[in-house]
């Protein structure tokens, strides 16, 4: 080397140990000084160098390298530009396999890259686009692209893989404040794993704003119970917040690790506590939201699912309860202001609303229920009284007489056998809530509409605020069902 080269490299370094904005780009050098003028080659010899508190800005072009942030800092695109951090021809490391990893790092943002082509043959190794683990607080990712994560291993039943996974595996503590906003994932094959997860001890977080679509797998998916944390009492994502996000087309049924069954959903609180699911749309999913444990003893609990819409989806809207008699349930949560339009298209007998196995103390109000032809509102497939308190609900089925309701052992075809069964929804309408227009999904209200000013007014810590679309929830002291509160009826 040099000596100028030498000088220049000695100059950097000292230059890096103080706070300041560093600069990225594929024309530059690692030995230059990170100046706008003369910047890196590499993102991760900017990781490496810049001090605690600085922001690196990543200039246009494709970047072949795995990134380990090391430190407090700002990983950022430079204005205007599309960094792409590339796994084409990377090998699949065997532990901590991503292309961005943070571990055990706090206050770091890492914003506005494309996160790309990581994939093995091998079914023993887990690629991941982005993986925070350990113990951490403040890390947001924030408008950035994951695409193109790969599993393709011959052992199906072992191939995992991941577009987002946050795990709070630490004995020291849990990962909070996290950030989670204005992502996007899409063309992930990750097996048995979900495309974006908060698994174990997640304590304090927001998934906002992200578009989850065209996945093989569980879309978002807030994790408990699975050994992740080390700490008693502690291995459980909650206190959380997952609002607008759109998901769609994520389904199983060409994913090798499921063997042609449709079971995955665009949301999954698996064993999550505490956590407010609102304003959502999830269409033409396998199941459009899951609230449920897999875990046998165990529950998802005191979660809010309010002013979401569902739309399309394979098997059903929404489900509660354990898959089968040995899993998990789903206790105290309250599902308020949503609308299920058309869901269970692969006609399963599911409905729009299917109750599954350990349910009890649940509430299910203010809610649009408009079946597929088939009629079916809400299903019981686990054969017991469910656990659901229902009322203030509006039914409807396009074919006249076509609607259903499966509860405890039986079903029934007319609302009057229906609430004396159920000993609910005696407040429920059935009829067409007539919405503006469905076909381009529009799910505000017409005049006439049964649904209108027809909800139950509950407290606004509960109910939520605002809308689907963000309009008041709270028209004078009356609420309409469904996702859309209309401030001014179509015609």
């Amino acid at each position: 080397m040099t000596k100028s080269i030498v000088l220049a490299t000695l100059l950097a370094a000292v230059t890096a140990t103080q706070a300041s904005t560093f600069y990225v780009a594929t024309s530059g050098k690692d030995t230059n000084l990170g100046t706008s003028a003369k910047p890196w080659r590499t993102i991760q010899h900017a990781c490496n160098t810049a001090a605690s508190g600085s922001t690196v800005l990543v200039s246009s072009g494709v970047y072949k390298e795995l990134v380990t942030i090391v430190r407090p800092i700002q990983l950022e695109s430079a204005p205007s530009a599309h960094p792409i951090i590339d796994g084409t021809g990377i090998a699949v490391p065997a532990s901590d396999a991503a292309l961005v990893l943070i571990n055990g790092v706090s206050n770091v943002l890492v914003h506005g890259f494309e996160i790309r082509n990581f994939k093995t043959a091998n079914s023993a190794l887990v690629p991941a686009g982005i993986l925070i683990e350990g113990m951490a607080n403040a890390v947001t990712l924030k408008g950035n692209t994951v695409d193109h994560i790969e599993n393709n291993g011959a052992d199906a039943a072992n191939i995992n893989g991941f577009g987002i996974a946050v795990y709070g595996n630490s004995p020291k503590g849990a990962i909070t404040n996290l950030v989670i906003d204005q992502n996007t994932i899409t063309a992930t094959k990750t097996g048995n794993s979900e495309t974006l997860t908060l698994n174990g001890n997640v304590n304090g977080f927001k998934v906002t704003n992200n578009l989850v679509h065209d996945v093989n797998n569980i879309g978002i998916d807030c994790i408990g119970f699975e050994g992740t944390s080390p700490i008693r009492g502690q291995d459980q994502a909650r206190n959380g917040y997952i609002g607008l996000n759109t998901v769609y087309n994520v389904s199983s049924l060409h994913n090798p690790a499921y063997g042609g069954s449709e079971s995955a959903d665009g949301i999954y609180v698996d064993g999550g506590t505490a956590i407010v699911i609102e304003r959502n749309i999830m269409h033409h999913n396998d199941l459009g939201m899951e609230v449920t444990s897999e875990h046998g003893g165990h529950v998802a609990s005191v979660c809010t699912v309010r002013n979401n819409l569902f739309y399309s989806n394979n098997v059903t809207g929404l489900s509660i309860g354990g898959y089968d008699s040995t899993r998990g349930g789903t206790l105290n949560c309250t599902f308020l202001g949503n609308t299920f339009y058309e869901n269970d298209t692969t006609s399963s007998g599911s409905g729009d609303f299917m109750i599954q196995f350990h349910t009890s103390g649940n509430v299910f109000k203010n809610n649009i229920l408009y079946t597929s032809s088939q009629g079916i509102a809400i299903s019981d497939v686990g054969g017991v009284v469910p656990g659901v308190v229902s009322d203030y609900n509006v039914f409807y089925c396009p074919i006249t007489d076509g609607l259903t309701w499966g509860w405890g052992n039986g079903t029934y075809t007319d609302v009057a056998s229906f609430r004396t069964a159920s000993k609910g929804d005696a407040h429920s309408k059935v009829g067409d809530p007539a919405f503006v227009g469905a076909a381009t999904h529009n799910f505000q209200l017409r005049t006439g509409s049964p649904a209108l000013n027809a909800g139950v007014v509950l407290a606004a810590t509960l109910a939520g605020t605002v809308d689907l679309l963000g309009n008041p929830r709270f028209i004078g002291k009356k609420v309409d069902i469904g996702c859309c509160e209309t401030t001014k009826p179509g015609p």
